[in-house]
């Protein structure tokens, strides 16, 4: 199994972004204990949201980590999302490169893979299994 990484800057600013939203979120937790409710808005509850927005940033970090961009496994690519998408290298007609992405394309679908979000050598893993599998028009 050869699996395609996320590129670490990527990784990177989804984790940023949970604490982010997590220490504003306690920041204005403590302001609002400290200054008491302001006329309209309770900052407790925009604190509590900040708070919950973050915690999915920290649970997408963590799957994105553990599961990373792409997987190849007996000849078989499957994209890692929330509803893991696969195709078969076997059923692959054609490869287009378009706008930093790459299309395979089949007899009745499209895989699109976001090389932006590869890291760099693994971009290079993936194009040399695609080569291995006689997918040279890349």
């Amino acid at each position: 199994m050869k699996k395609i990484r996320y590129s670490k800057e990527r990784l990177r600013s989804n984790y940023r972004l949970g604490i982010f939203f997590v220490l504003i979120g306690i920041v204005l937790i403590l302001l609002s204990l400290i200054m008491g409710d302001w006329k309209n808005m309770s900052l407790k509850s925009v604190g509590v949201g900040q708070i919950l927005a973050g915690i999915p940033m920290f649970i997408l970090y963590y799957f994105e980590k553990k599961k990373q961009y792409l997987t190849i496994d007996d000849g078989v690519i499957v994209k890692n999302t929330l509803i893991p998408k696969r195709i078969k290298l076997s059923e692959i007609n054609s490869i287009r490169e378009f706008a930093g992405d790459l299309k395979l394309i089949t007899n009745k679908s499209e895989f699109v893979i976001d090389t932006q979000i590869i890291e760099s050598d693994s971009l290079i893993d993936l194009k040399n299994e695609l080569k291995k599998h006689h997918l040279e028009n890349i």
